[in-house]
Formats: C-alpha cells, sequence, structure tokens
C-alpha cells in the first residue's frame, strides 16, 4: 500500500499549528494537520487569551479576509484601566503600572481560545484529521519524512512540523536532552460570570478594571475581565455561540459566549499544601484551601474568589522550557509551546505561536514559489522563531519573579 505524501505534515491542532495550516492553505501549499484528541478541553481552554500585536499580526497574513473579519468581531473586550489594592482594599500607588509597551496598546483585546479555535478550525475539512497520536518519525533516503502513528498509520511530508504543545513528542525524538524546568510556582484561578458578580454585589473595582490585590505580605491575586458581544457570533454561522464539543462537561468554565470576571494566584511550592494533596482536589476543595490563607483579606475581595464557579478552579504547576537550544535545520522542525513553551506571565505564549506560523508560512512561500533553497527555508524560519521565542521565555520568567516574588523570593528562581 501507498504511504500517503503531503508537502508539509503539522502534528497538533492548537493555535500555532492550525494558523499555519490555515496560512499554507492560503498560499496554495499542501498541508495535513494530525491532532490526538478530537476536543480539546485541557483546562487553559476554558479561559480567554490576551492578544497582542504580533499575534494581530500573523492572523491578518495567515487567515482569509472573511475568517480575519470573524477574528476582529468576536474578540473580547479586557479592562483598560489598572488599579493596585492591598488586603484592605487600600488604593496604592504604582509606577510600575505606567510604563507600557509596544505590544500593550492592545491590552483591551482578549479572544476567547474556544472561539478561536472555531475560527481556525473553519475550512480545514480534508485537512484536519483527530484521532491520529504521533508516534515517531524517520527520515527517509531522499530527505523527506515519514510520520507513524499509534493507529498503524504513517504520512510522508517534505517538511514535517512539530506543533504538538509543551510536551512535544516530536520534540522528544528531535531534542531528547532538552528538558523543561518546574519553575515551583503553583498556580489557581477562577471565574465568575459578570451576571453572577452583579446579583453578588461584586464591587465595581474587581470587574471594571486591572485590579491587582498586593498584600503586604504573602502572594497577590491578579483580576480582569473578560466581555463577549454575544450578536458577534450570530453574523458568522460557522462559529458555534457554545462549541458544542464541550456540551457534557458540567459546569460555565468551557463556555465561550458569556462575560466574566476571573483572577489567579500564584504561590511557591508548598505554601498552599503539597502537590500530591493540592493535585486530588476539585474546585471547591481548592477554593476553601485559597479561602485558608487568605481569609483576612477584606470580605469584599473574598467574596469574589467565594463566589467563584468551582467548575473554573483548577491546580497548576507552572513549567518553562529552557531557552536556548540549538539544532541543525533538517526536514523536521519546531512551533510554539513545542519548542519555547513559558509561563503565562506577560501573556505571550499563543501569541508567540501564532507569530511562529507567521514567520514560517513567510519562508515556505519563499521556498515553494519564489525558488529560495528549502533548507536554507527552514534555517531561517528557525533562527527567527528561536530569536523571539526564547527571549519571550526569559521575559516570562522575569515577569513570575517580579510578580510573584513581589514580598517573599521564590524558592525555584534562583536556579533559573
Amino acid at each position: 500500500m501507498t504511504t500517503p505524501f503531503v508537502d508539509v505534515a503539522i502534528i497538533g491542532g492548537g493555535p500555532g499549528g492550525l494558523a499555519l495550516a490555515q496560512g499554507l492553505k492560503k498560499n496554495g501549499i499542501d498541508t495535513a494537520v494530525f491532532e490526538r484528541d478530537p476536543i480539546r478541553a485541557d483546562y487553559v481552554q476554558g479561559f480567554r487569551m490576551r492578544i497582542r500585536q504580533r499575534g494581530i499580526d500573523a492572523l491578518q497574513a495567515n487567515l482569509p479576509p472573511h475568517l480575519f473579519q470573524a477574528f476582529l468581531d468576536t474578540l473580547g473586550l479586557a479592562p483598560t484601566e489598572n488599579l493596585v489594592l492591598n488586603e484592605t482594599f487600600q488604593r496604592l500607588e504604582d509606577a510600575s503600572q505606567r510604563s507600557g509597551e509596544p505590544e500593550d496598546t492592545h491590552i483591551e483585546k482578549s479572544v476567547s481560545r474556544i472561539t478561536l479555535r472555531q475560527i481556525l478550525l473553519s475550512g480545514l475539512d480534508g485537512v484536519f484529521h483527530t484521532g491520529k497520536r504521533f508516534e515517531r518519525y524517520e527520515t527517509l533516503p531522499d530527505s523527506t519524512v515519514l510520520a507513524h502513528f499509534s493507529d498503524g498509520s504513517a504520512i510522508r511530508a517534505n517538511l514535517l512540523v512539530g506543533a504538538d504543545g509543551a510536551g512535544s513528542a516530536v520534540r522528544r525524538q528531535l531534542l531528547p536532552d532538552l528538558k523543561s524546568i518546574d519553575t515551583g510556582v503553583r498556580r489557581l484561578a477562577g471565574k465568575i460570570t459578570l451576571d453572577a458578580a452583579a446579583r453578588h454585589g461584586i464591587s465595581p473595582l474587581l470587574t471594571e478594571f486591572n485590579a491587582t490585590i498586593r498584600p503586604r505580605d504573602g502572594r497577590g491575586l491578579m483580576i480582569t475581565s473578560h466581555r463577549v458581544d454575544p450578536s458577534a457570533y450570530a453574523r458568522h454561522d460557522f462559529i458555534g455561540t457554545e462549541d458544542p464539543g464541550h456540551a457534557d462537561i458540567p459546569g460555565f468554565h468551557f463556555n465561550n459566549s458569556t462575560s466574566y470576571t476571573w483572577w489567579n494566584t500564584a504561590y511557591d511550592t508548598d505554601e498552599l499544601g503539597p502537590d500530591d494533596v493540592l493535585e486530588t482536589l476539585d474546585g471547591a476543595a481548592l477554593l476553601e484551601a485559597l479561602l485558608g490563607r487568605i481569609g483576612h483579606w477584606d470580605a469584599r475581595i473574598l467574596k469574589l474568589v467565594r463566589n467563584s464557579d468551582p467548575s473554573t478552579v483548577a491546580f497548576l504547576k507552572v513549567k518553562s522550557s529552557t531557552p536556548g537550544a540549538t539544532w541543525q535545520s533538517g526536514p523536521v522542525t519546531l512551533l510554539g509551546d513545542a519548542i519555547h513553551a513559558m509561563t503565562y506571565f506577560r501573556a505571550l505564549g499563543g501569541n508567540t505561536a501564532l507569530y511562529d506560523a507567521g514567520l514560517l508560512v513567510r519562508e515556505l512561500v519563499a521556498a515553494r514559489r519564489h525558488g529560495k533553497p528549502p533548507l536554507a527555508a527552514v534555517e531561517d524560519y528557525e533562527n527567527a522563531m528561536r530569536e523571539h521565542g526564547y527571549e519571550a521565555v526569559r521575559s516570562s520568567l522575569s515577569a513570575m519573579q517580579r510578580n510573584v516574588g513581589v514580598n517573599r523570593p521564590l524558592k525555584a528562581l534562583a536556579a533559573l
């Protein structure tokens, strides 16, 4: 039996992999995406992604105009004003909030990860394949690559792109010695709908601002909102108001068409409890563990946390890639979290993956349409991707240290 062939095979259907597929399809380059799970229901999918200029530019370049318009129409709005309070609800001056960066000009733009996925999947019938768990690849004598899947199938390609996330199986084979870092930071986050916040009398200071709770001792709490216009979904019939794949999952967490306020907080290892205990707790029990830690805070802050939907609360070990890896370019490359996974601080991860996709599309168009040697195209992509990706990793680690370690240094970071 003849093994199917595709010019560019993409392993992983996250934002970076799907944006790459859209860009290649837009430019007439044969591609296919292979995704393990038919539905993405990992915890982070329930949250918005703050969108930055690099992400906007990449989406505009890679999406057909009608899909880019759908992206613009369904963007959520975040607060534009910052507020810093201490645990007694007293307002603090914060000079650091006034120093913006060029990419912070879009501080008000956020996108539901579920909605973004719906947009990126649109028009990829016959390109996007689920139930395909990648196992390994082999490089053939003609410099093409054969990717093998757990169901016994295989695909041959000129280029194999590992866009399969922080636990990338492609990266494990390409760079077996590259390890991820456990930063020692442990994150909790939760959400409450704006309607529920109003019913419970949550202070507008916690729903109308990007609010940071900075206690005199202990770890802080960051709060923001994601407001959506439900009528925007009706203008684009290929976007469901709710994703049917999440219909059987109870709770509010995977709702992508309702406005909400969300908070997140981070602690050092063992500060809230042992990892092996926290990993077994459900959302309600995690809320109680957090409230036990901050129970002396002002009642207005505690009300927000206490009334959050338990389905939206989970325990997360914050990990990071090790920046700086290099390798010899060939017919296998990496994109997004597969090579430069980073902490959630500074909201760079998803945007950096989208930017990677834009870089790689540009190079592959130069190779397939304008005579650039294919290996040179891959090498130029990798050099550019490493430069901006590794800088984003370092930047997110520094931001984590500044934010989480503001009152008390983090034990694990001294070794990073």
